[in-house]
């Protein structure tokens, strides 16, 4: 958020608040906060100020603000990072649940949540395994792999950027491979086993910003995962870096 919206918002607030009669100040203070995301005063993407400057501006308690939050969270309204801020999400779009224990793929849970899936492809080259990839991989460092970059799309809109390490044997043809990498392995008669998944999150840069079509920074996360064969063979060492406000992540089987 720019400073001119930053003070738009706040001088919005001061005089709503100050009209708000009987009506508790914390319901007030969420629903002039949703009108001015109606309105356009807040995009998505843009971040609030912090509950320090809401409390020293408007003269309210720091309790009031957090309930105001909370509400406005609870809407799906707005997404919170510790470190980062308190951001504005798109509204009415209905986050992606996407399991980091089963093997489905991204394109799967999508059609299988009734949305429809697509793939960017950026590139799709052989390259030598570094330290990292080699060790996930459980191969020596600088053997041949494929490495497949490529954007996720949901109903025209970006989702992720996917990096995958794939071994040389799991691809025939690269050039074969379509929406979907695991589509890819099934039509080839490649049995998925486990698979392994960590969990981080930081800022997008400005490579992630064009891809994912951000207009303004706001948090990634970073789903790291290595993919087994039915025999618990590594086949796939991924990367995704994943918008914070189209997801929610389920560890459960």
């Amino acid at each position: 958020m720019s400073t001119d919206t930053n003070q738009r918002l706040l001088d919005i607030l001061k005089q709503n608040l100050a009209a708000a009669g009987t009506q508790p100040l914390y319901l007030c203070f969420s629903d002039v906060v949703m009108q001015a995301m109606k309105e356009g005063v807040l995009a998505e993407g843009d971040f609030l100020p912090s509950e320090r400057q809401f409390t020293e501006e408007l003269g309210i308690s720091r309790i009031t603000v957090r309930k105001a939050l909370a509400r406005l969270e609870e809407a799906g309204s707005i997404g919170r990072s510790r470190g980062y801020g308190t951001f504005v999400k798109k509204a009415g779009e209905p986050k992606l649940s996407y399991s980091l224990a089963d093997v489905k793929g991204f394109s799967r849970e999508v059609m299988l949540q009734g949305r429809k899936p697509d793939t960017l492809w950026i590139s799709r080259e052989k390259v030598p395994a570094d330290a990292l990839v080699a060790s996930k991989l459980a191969i020596t460092e600088r053997t041949q792999v494929y490495r497949l970059k490529r954007i996720h799309y949901i109903d025209t809109r970006p989702m992720s950027v996917a990096l995958s390490y794939v071994v040389m044997d799991a691809i025939a043809d690269v050039q074969d491979i379509g929406v979907s990498l695991y589509d890819y392995f099934h039509r080839n008669n490649i049995e998925l086993g486990a698979l392994q998944s960590r969990v981080s999150a930081a800022m997008s840069d400005d490579e992630l910003m064009q891809s994912l079509q951000l207009k303004t920074p706001m948090p990634v996360l970073i789903i790291r995962q290595t993919l087994f064969d039915g025999q618990n063979r590594p086949i796939e060492y991924s990367e995704s870096f994943c918008r914070s406000d189209m997801y929610e992540f389920i560890s459960e089987d």
